[in-house]
C-alpha cells in the first residue's frame, strides 16, 4: 500500500517535470528568457521547485537558456533602438541578470565617442522638434533630458548637444 503511494507520487513528479520541460520550450520557441523571467513563469503556471529546477537545468544542458547570450542579445537590440548605456543596464538588471552578466553585455554600448555618436544619432531624429523651440537655452535642456531619459551619461549627452 504504501510501496503504491510511493510509486504514483513518483509518477505525478515525473510528468509535472516533463510538463514544466514542454512548457519552458514553448515559452523558450518564443523569444530568449533569463532564468529568471523562465523561473516565474513557469511558478505562475504552478509547477513546483523541483520541477522548474529540473527544466531549467535541462534546457541550460541543451543551450536553450543562456543568461549571457540573452543579455547579450537584449543589450545589442537596445542600443540600435537608440538607448544609452544606463538605460541598458536598468532593463537587463529588472531582468534579473547578475551584475557580472549585465557588465559583460554592456560591451556593445562601446566607448564614449560610440555613444557620443549614437547620442547624436537619436538626436538627429528629435530635431524637428526641438526646433520649435525658440529659447536656445529651453532647447538645449530639452534636448538634455531626452538623451539622459534614453540612458546615455552627462558628459557624453554634454558633447553630443554640442550647439543644438
Amino acid at each position: 500500500m504504501k510501496n503504491d503511494r510511493l510509486r504514483q507520487s513518483d509518477r505525478s513528479s515525473r510528468q509535472a517535470a516533463a510538463a514544466a520541460l514542454e512548457t519552458a520550450f514553448r515559452l523558450l520557441a518564443r523569444r530568449d528568457h533569463t532564468s529568471r523571467e523562465l523561473a516565474v513563469k513557469l511558478r505562475q503556471k504552478g509547477y513546483g521547485r523541483v520541477a522548474i529546477d529540473g527544466a531549467m537545468a535541462r534546457c541550460r544542458e541543451l543551450g536553450y537558456l543562456d543568461d549571457m547570450k540573452t543579455a547579450t542579445a537584449m543589450a545589442g537590440h537596445l542600443v540600435r533602438s537608440g538607448y544609452g548605456p544606463l538605460r541598458v543596464r536598468q532593463t537587463l538588471s529588472q531582468k534579473g541578470l547578475d551584475d557580472q552578466v549585465v557588465e559583460n553585455a554592456l560591451g556593445c554600448c562601446g566607448d564614449e565617442d560610440a555613444q557620443v555618436r549614437l547620442a547624436g544619432r537619436v538626436l538627429e531624429k528629435k530635431k524637428p522638434r526641438l526646433a520649435r523651440e525658440a529659447d536656445p537655452w529651453k532647447r538645449r535642456q530639452k534636448a538634455y533630458r531626452f538623451l539622459a531619459g534614453r540612458g546615455f551619461a552627462p558628459i557624453v549627452i554634454n558633447r553630443a548637444i554640442g550647439d543644438v
